[in-house]
């Protein structure tokens, strides 16, 4: 008979410390960040804003992260940012909404739309974040010459946002 000996302790119930990247500020307490939305003037002429409501620190660090990427250019690593948000928290409609808006600045509208529609899929009763998305749904088709699908997309973003 054989007897295997080893030290052993209880299995912790803690969550894993977040893993933070070097030079990223690590936040204790959960923030609220308001971002632009990029191409969409409201009538004044001015961005709307699109508020991301209370975030993990990881999410928001990840969305700040994105927004300096694509506002210097660097889309490809303003999306694989956001991707990673994805994999943090995959149910989060701001995410795919950001996605979503990289996706149709590199020129892929076809994608941009699917994100929208992705996004609007997680955001049930939040309708500013449901018109956001079927602005940029409306944007995705005029690139893609479907002027009465991005019709139809502006008249339901204008439905949503009078609720």
């Amino acid at each position: 008979m054989v007897v295997i000996q080893g030290c052993s302790t209880a299995p912790s119930h803690q969550s894993p410390t977040p893993v933070v990247e070097q030079g990223q500020p690590l936040s204790v307490q959960p923030s609220t960040v308001t971002y632009p939305a990029p191409g969409y003037a409201s009538a004044s002429g001015s961005a709307n804003a699109v508020a991301v409501s209370t975030q993990p620190p990881a999410i928001v660090a990840l969305l700040q992260q994105a927004e300096q990427q694509a506002n210097a250019g660097d889309l490809e690593s303003a999306a694989a940012s956001l991707e990673r948000a994805i994999r943090i928290d995959p149910r989060n409609p701001v995410i795919w909404f950001h996605l979503a808006t990289v996706r149709l600045s590199q020129g892929e509208p076809s994608q941009a739309e699917q994100l929208a529609t992705k996004s609007n899929s997680l955001a049930p009763g939040n309708y500013a974040q449901q018109s956001r998305n079927w602005l940029l749904i409306a944007q995705a088709r005029r690139q893609l010459n479907n002027s009465s699908g991005a019709s139809a997309a502006e008249q339901r973003a204008r439905e949503l946002g009078a609720r």
